[in-house]
Order: structure tokens, then C-alpha cells, then sequence
């Protein structure tokens, strides 16, 4: 059962067009991963699909879907005096849950770790701190941007194996926005390739070639 079904969607910045003419839909469980160059609209359509960017076009959601979602960037003002746990307040999770949702992206946090205060954490512990905050509450659909960026090679194993065993045994709907076409990519169910305009999209195997990639990035990438 289709959980999103975009149409003819049309973004726009000062008459520059964003996102042309884009149709895909996405089912019920489907892991979705969204490639494309730097300016190809990728965090545009994220932002987009959330409501956050005034579009043309269709944008239809099943009704009542919960949202999780992970910005490409996501910055903590200098002594910003807010600490993990309360951070973590703003869903109302049991400390138990907390700590699985960290674990799930290999943090092992303590009782003195929740009171440390975001702003003193690194780039890409952050990062990872907001993969779990989005994931805590069992959300529908997960749509990350750029999830993996600032992590470690280890991190984003881990963080990619968390994410493929949610999508098995919990049956959520996953769009991850990424430049990685590797090892995730015989882990997932479609592929929208874009650069403004849809170039591709189907499964992994069907897209995931040396000239498909081309056409894509402008070279053969694997990386």
C-alpha cells in the first residue's frame, strides 16, 4: 500500500527552478534512497515532502503518518545550555528507551553522558545523536538527509545496519538522502536517481551501473 504518492511536483527559488516536474511514490515498509550531485534538489525535496518549502504539484500522504526526520545540518549555538536528556524530554521517552535509541547508532550512554549539554558534543556525535532522537518514537516514514555526514567509516556501518534492521523487523518506511551507492545499496528496495529532474528510479540492481552513474554524476563513481 502506497504511503506517498508524489505528482508533477514543481519547486521554485526566485524563478529558478529547484525541482521540475518530479513523480514517485513510495509504499508502506520501502526503503528508499535518493542520489544525486551537489544543487540536484535532493534536501529541497526532503524539506519539500515535510511541508516546509511552498511547491506546485501533488504531495499526498496517507493520512495520520508520523514523521522522523535528520537535516543534513544541524548546528548548536555556543553555550547552548540544553543537555541530552532534556533534548531527549522533548519526545517523553522512559530512559530505557533512550538509551536503546542511542545504542541503535553505537552510542553506549550512562546516566552522567545524558547530562552533558549538546553544544559539547563533536559534528559527527551529534549527528548520530540525531539519528536516535528521530528514530526513539517508532516514526512511520524516516526521511534523512545526508545522515552519514561527519561520521566515521565504523559509524556509518553501524548507523546503516541500525537503519536496515528497523526497516526489517519494524516495517517503517525509510528515504535516506546520500552520495554513498556501495554496500547500502544491496540493502534497499528502489533508487530515485535526481538532478533537478527524475533520471532514474527502480531497483538498486537496475540503476547501479558504470554508465547509469555517469549520467548521473558526470563520472563512474562507486564511492
Amino acid at each position: 500500500m502506497k504511503i506517498l504518492e508524489v505528482k508533477n511536483l514543481n519547486v521554485s527559488f526566485d524563478d529558478e527552478k529547484a525541482i521540475e516536474d518530479l513523480s514517485f511514490s513510495l509504499n508502506e515498509g520501502e526503503f528508499l534512497v535518493i542520489l544525486g550531485p551537489n544543487g540536484a534538489g535532493k534536501s529541497t525535496l526532503l524539506k519539500t515532502l515535510l511541508g516546509l518549502v511552498p511547491y506546485e504539484g501533488s504531495i499526498r500522504w496517507k493520512e495520520g503518518v508520523h514523521f522522523g526526520y535528520v537535516p543534513s545540518e544541524f548546528v548548536v549555538p555556543e553555550n547552548f545550555a540544553l543537555s541530552l536528556r532534556e533534548f531527549f524530554q522533548f519526545k517523553n521517552l522512559p530512559h530505557e528507551k533512550i538509551f536503546q535509541s542511542l545504542e541503535l547508532v553505537g552510542i553506549k550512554a550512562s546516566e552522567n553522558f545524558l547530562e552533558k549539554r549538546l553544544d559539547t558534543f563533536s559534528t559527527g556525535q551529534l549527528k548520530r545523536i540525531l539519528i536516535a532522537w528521530a528514530m526513539a518514537d517508532n516514526p512511520d516514514v524516516l526521511l534523512l538527509d545526508e545522515p552519514m555526514l561527519y561520521i566515521d567509516i565504523h559509524g556509518r556501518e553501524t548507523i546503516y545496519d541500525s537503519l536496515v534492521s528497523i526497516w526489517q523487523t519494524k516495517n517503517q518506511s525509510i528515504v535516506l538522502v546520500s552520495h554513498e551507492v556501495g554496500e547500502i545499496s544491496r540493502k534497499i528496495d528502489k533508487i530515485l536517481a535526481l538532478n533537478k529532474r527524475k533520471l532514474f528510479y527502480g531497483r538498486p540492481e537496475d540503476i547501479i551501473n558504470p554508465q547509469n552513474l555517469a549520467k548521473i554524476y558526470g563520472s563512474p563513481t562507486f564511492s
